[in-house]
């Protein structure tokens, strides 16, 4: 892996030292602080972030690639409010990373340039170091997430007002991986129902949802359930399959199996 060990001290802001669980997905984010430097940003958390309780793993720029908190260790990345949806803090993959991203994922920073871009040496880098990662955690393209897919956030900004961007750096670590790129996310519309006829599998114990946004897990679906469903949905950057109950569920085929009528 091209990653480079400069871990910081243990702090209750930028570094709390508690362990993680399994790693169910690699979360992408963007600094937001044109010109700063990978370890620009190991210094600033190292010395406390300013008192913010925020960081991540990884901080990656066009010319090197930092990892400042171990990866077994919780980052407070991916678990800020930034909206509410029916009373509540809104978690477009609460049904695979659960309520709190932070305790299930590895944050990944990419820095910007001057401009406010992100440099092609640094998407580059954040591809290799992303498909190192999930070979390591065996995970696959439907395990990245942007920050903005998980709670909302203009985060990377980039890849929020163009998708396309995202899409082509799934696309790039898909090929690392040995495997077919990914459809084009651009070209879809969220919460857009593909109109499918057919059964799926439950191959673990799943949560189901009132809606296509994870908004309230409604029950839970034992493993080996057999279940009909209507139409597939794409929102918060996953699929979800729509039941003839009308009850939402992760169209992951890591935790289902779909057979077409």
């Amino acid at each position: 892996m091209a990653l480079k060990n400069e871990h910081i001290t243990v702090n209750k802001y930028t570094r709390p030292g508690a362990k993680r669980g399994s790693t169910k997905g690699i979360i992408l984010h963007y600094t937001a602080n044109p010109g700063a430097s990978a370890d620009n940003h190991r210094r600033y958390f190292g010395n406390g972030g300013g008192g913010r309780y925020a960081g991540a793993h990884i901080f990656i720029d066009s010319k090197e690639s930092l990892c400042i908190v171990p990866l077994n260790e919780v980052c407070y990345h991916a678990n800020d409010v930034q909206k509410y949806v029916g009373g509540k803090a809104y978690r477009g993959a609460s049904g695979k990373l659960g309520a709190n991203a932070n305790l299930s994922t590895i944050g990944i920073e990419m820095c910007i340039e001057k401009d406010g871009t992100i440099a092609a040496a640094t998407f580059n880098q954040a591809v290799e170091v992303t498909a190192d990662l999930c070979k390591t955690y065996k995970l696959d393209t439907d395990d990245l997430y942007r920050h903005y897919d998980v709670t909302g956030k203009n985060c990377p900004a980039p890849w929020v007002s163009k998708s396309s961007e995202w899409t082509r750096f799934k696309n790039a670590v898909k090929a690392k991986l040995g495997g077919k790129t990914v459809t084009t996310a651009s070209k879809k519309k969220e919460t857009a129902a593909d109109k499918v006829k057919g059964t799926i599998k439950t191959l673990d114990k799943l949560n189901y949802y009132d809606g296509p946004r994870w908004n309230k897990a409604t029950g839970t679906v034992a493993k080996g359930t057999v279940l009909t469903v209507t139409d597939r949905i794409y929102v918060g950057g996953a699929y979800q399959y729509k039941t003839v109950s009308g009850t939402y569920i992760t169209a992951s085929s890591k935790f289902v199996k779909f057979t077409a009528k």
